[in-house]
C-alpha cells in the first residue's frame, strides 16, 4: 500500500514536473506520485531542452522540479542544466533524484542550487516526504547521505594553492561557476566552442582538477585571487 500525504500537504495540489531520460523510472515516479491526491503531475519530459521550453511557457504553474541528476541531450551535464535553472527560475525549487549517491555529488548538486536530494533506490515514502518538504521551501537530504557528507567534511583535504591562470582562463572558470555552457561563453566572448574547451581544460589542469563539482570546491580561491 502506497504511504498517505494527506496530513502532510496542504489543500493545494503540489504541482510538479519530471526530468529523466530513462522512460521506465520515469513512468515509475509519474505513477507513484499521481497516486495522491495532493500532487499533480503537469509535465513529464526525457530531454532537458523540452523541459525548459515548458518552464518558458509556464514557469509560475509548477512548484517543484524532480529531476534526473545526469540527463541527456543538448546541454550534456546535468550540474549546468542545474545551474542554469538555479539561475532562470530561482524562486523554482529543484529535487534531484539520482542513482550517484556519493559525498561529492550531493555536495555539488546542493551547491549548484538544488533545495534536495535522493538515491533512486530510496523507498516511496521518504520520496514523498522530500516532495513535502522541498516544495514547501525546505531542503532534504536523507539521514544516510547527510552522514556521508559529514564524513567527507571531516576528511577534507587541505585546499590546494591557486596555481597562475591566464585572464581568459579565469574569465571561463568565472562563467562555468554561473552555470554558462561552452556554447553560451562561446557566444559572449566571439571565440569558437573549441577554444573555450581548451581553455577550461588547461585551467583545470593547472589547478589539478578534473571536474565542475572540484571547481566549486576551491571556487572561494577564484573569488579572492
Amino acid at each position: 500500500m502506497l504511504p498517505v500525504l494527506s496530513s502532510l500537504l496542504p489543500d493545494r495540489p503540489r504541482r510538479l514536473a519530471l526530468l529523466d531520460p530513462h522512460p521506465l523510472l520515469r513512468l515509475g515516479v509519474e505513477v507513484l506520485l499521481r497516486q495522491h491526491s495532493g500532487l499533480q503531475v503537469c509535465g513529464s519530459f526525457s530531454d532537458e531542452m523540452e523541459l525548459l521550453q515548458f518552464l518558458r511557457r509556464k514557469p509560475p504553474g509548477i512548484d517543484l522540479l524532480l529531476i534526473d541528476a545526469l540527463p541527456l541531450g543538448d546541454l550534456g551535464d546535468g550540474m549546468a542544466l542545474l545551474r542554469q535553472l538555479t539561475r532562470r527560475w530561482p524562486h523554482l525549487p529543484v529535487l534531484v533524484l539520482s542513482a550517484q549517491c556519493n559525498a561529492s555529488t550531493v555536495s555539488t548538486a546542493m551547491q549548484a542550487g538544488a533545495r534536495g536530494f535522493l538515491s533512486k533506490a530510496t523507498a516511496p515514502e521518504v520520496l514523498l516526504r522530500a516532495v513535502d518538504v522541498v516544495s514547501r521551501g525546505g531542503r532534504f537530504v536523507p539521514p544516510d547521505l547527510r552522514s556521508q557528507l559529514s564524513r567527507s567534511r571531516t576528511r577534507r583535504a587541505v585546499t590546494p594553492s591557486l596555481a597562475p591562470l591566464s585572464r581568459r582562463e579565469r574569465e571561463v572558470l568565472h562563467l562555468v561557476l554561473q552555470g554558462c555552457s561552452t556554447g553560451e561563453m562561446a557566444q559572449r566572448f566571439q571565440r569558437a566552442a573549441s577554444t573555450i574547451s581548451t581553455q577550461k581544460k588547461t585551467a583545470y589542469q593547472k589547478l589539478g582538477i578534473r571536474s565542475d563539482g572540484e571547481l566549486f570546491r576551491i571556487r572561494h580561491l577564484l573569488e579572492c585571487s
